[in-house]
C-alpha cells in the first residue's frame, strides 16, 4: 500500500484524525496569557472542559477579557469586529456574570451603536443584539432606549426595550425622564382605546407600571390635564387619574364641564357630561369651584363654538346657558377684553373661537344685546 493510498483511506474511514483541532492546555493559555496574545488565548480558551474551568482558568479568563476590553475602549474607533468580538466574549458564563467585564462590555456597544447610527441609519441588527443578549438590565435599557429617542424610523419601540424597567422598584428613578413618560402615555392612550371599562383600564396601568413609578407620572399626568398638547390628551389624563382613585369632584366636575366645550363625541362621555351640568346647575359652590379651575386654562376651552354640526352646537350653548351661565359670561367678557386692549393676555387671545360664537344666529338668545353691541362695535374698528 503507498503512502498516498494510505492518507486517502485515512481521510475518508477516520476524517477526525485528520482535521481535529488542536486542544490547548491550562499551560498553553498560560504561555499566551503572558504574551498578551488575546486573539490565540480567546481562540482556544474553551479548550478546557467545563470541569476544569477553575479558579485559575476563571482569573486568566477575567484578567484577559479586562485588558482586550480596555484596548477596545482606548481606540479612537471601535470596529465592528470589535464589537461582535466582545460580544461574543459576552456569551460565556464566566464573562457574563463578570460585573466589571458586563459594564465594559456596555460601555463598548454604547459607543459603537452610537457611532454607527451616525454614520448608518441601518444599524438595527446589531442593536439587536447587543439588546437581546443582556434584556434583563434595566439601566442598560434606558440608555439604549435614549440613544435610538432621535432615530426615525425606528425598528422597535422605545416600550419595548424600557417596559421591563418600568415594572421593577428601580422605576421611581427612570420615571422622572420625560421621554420614559412620553413612551408611558402612548401606551396607556392605546390600552384606553382598545378597553372600555375603566377596572380593564386600572389593571393595564398596574401591569404596566410600578407603584414607585406612578408617583412622578401622576405629576406629569395632572400637568398634561391642564396643559393638554390635543384635546385627546386631557381625557387621557382624566381616565388615568380616574382608574387610580384620584379624581376628586372638583377634578371631575372640570373635565366633564370640559369635555362638553371641546368637541364631544356621542357616547357615555357625551352623557356623563351633560348631566353632570345638570348637577352643577344645582350646586353655586360646586360651580364656583369650577369656574376657578376654569379661569386657569388658556386659552379657554371653546371648540364647540365653531362646530359644524349646528344642532349640536346649539344645544351645548343652551345647555350651558341654562345650567352653567357663569361661564359664558366669563368667557364673553374675556373676548371683550381682548378685542378691547383692556386686558394684556400674555399668550394671546384666550378666547379662540369668540367670532364663531358671537357670529351665531341664535347668539341673542344667549348674550346680552349690550355685549353684542360692545363686539360688534370693536370689531368694526
Amino acid at each position: 500500500m503507498n503512502l498516498q493510498f494510505f492518507l486517502f483511506t485515512l481521510m475518508i474511514f477516520f476524517p477526525h484524525l485528520c482535521f481535529a483541532k488542536t486542544q490547548y492546555n491550562l499551560s498553553d493559555l498560560q504561555a499566551l496569557a503572558k504574551e498578551n496574545n488575546f486573539n490565540e488565548f480567546f481562540d482556544h480558551a474553551l479548550d478546557i472542559r467545563p470541569s476544569e474551568r477553575l479558579e485559575n482558568w476563571q482569573e486568566m479568563v477575567s484578567k484577559m477579557a479586562e485588558l482586550y476590553s480596555k484596548g477596545v475602549l482606548n481606540k479612537q474607533k471601535i470596529e465592528t469586529s470589535d464589537f461582535k468580538k466582545i460580544e461574543k466574549l459576552f456569551s460565556w458564563p464566566h464573562l457574563k456574570s463578570d460585573e466589571n467585564f458586563k459594564q465594559r462590555r456596555q460601555e463598548i456597544g454604547l459607543t459603537y451603536l452610537r457611532a454607527c447610527f451616525k454614520s448608518n441609519p441601518d444599524c438595527w441588527n446589531d442593536f439587536n443584539l447587543f439588546w437581546e443578549a443582556d434584556k434583563e438590565d434595566s439601566d442598560l435599557a434606558i440608555k439604549l432606549a435614549e440613544l435610538i429617542l432621535p432615530i426615525e424610523p425606528k425598528k422597535i419601540t422605545l416600550w419595548a426595550i424600557i417596559g421591563p424597567a418600568l415594572k421593577t422598584p428601580l422605576s421611581e428613578f427612570y420615571c422622572k425622564k420625560e421621554f420614559v413618560q412620553d413612551s408611558i402615555l402612548g401606551k396607556l392612550e392605546i390600552d384606553y382605546v382598545r378597553l372600555n371599562k375603566k377596572g380593564n383600564f386600572l389593571k393595564k396601568i398596574d401591569e404596566s407600571l410600578h407603584y414607585d413609578c406612578l408617583n412622578s407620572f401622576n405629576k406629569r399626568v395632572s400637568e398634561l390635564f391642564y396643559s393638554p398638547k390635543k384635546v385627546e390628551d386631557r381625557e387621557l389624563a382624566f381616565q388615568i387619574l380616574d382608574a387610580q382613585g384620584k379624581a376628586d369632584i372638583n377634578l371631575t366636575d372640570l373635565f366633564y364641564t370640559v369635555y362638553l366645550l371641546e368637541i364631544p363625541s356621542k357616547g357615555d362621555l357625551f352623557n356623563l357630561s351633560w348631566n353632570r351640568l345638570v348637577e352643577l346647575s344645582k350646586s353655586e359652590e360646586r360651580r364656583s369651584r369650577t369656574m376657578i379651575q376654569l379661569r386657569k386654562l388658556d386659552p379657554l376651552p371653546d371648540q364647540i363654538f365653531a362646530s359644524s354640526d349646528q344642532n349640536k352646537k346649539k344645544a351645548i350653548i343652551n345647555h350651558f346657558k341654562a345650567n352653567f351661565p357663569e361661564y359664558l359670561d366669563y368667557y364673553i367678557d374675556q373676548c371683550l377684553s381682548f378685542y378691547q386692549g383692556s386686558l394684556v393676555f400674555k399668550n394671546g387671545n384666550p378666547t379662540i373661537k369668540c367670532q364663531d360664537l358671537m357670529s351665531s344666529d341664535f347668539i341673542q338668545k344667549i348674550i346680552d344685546q349690550d355685549k353684542i353691541n360692545k363686539f360688534k362695535q370693536v370689531k368694526t374698528i
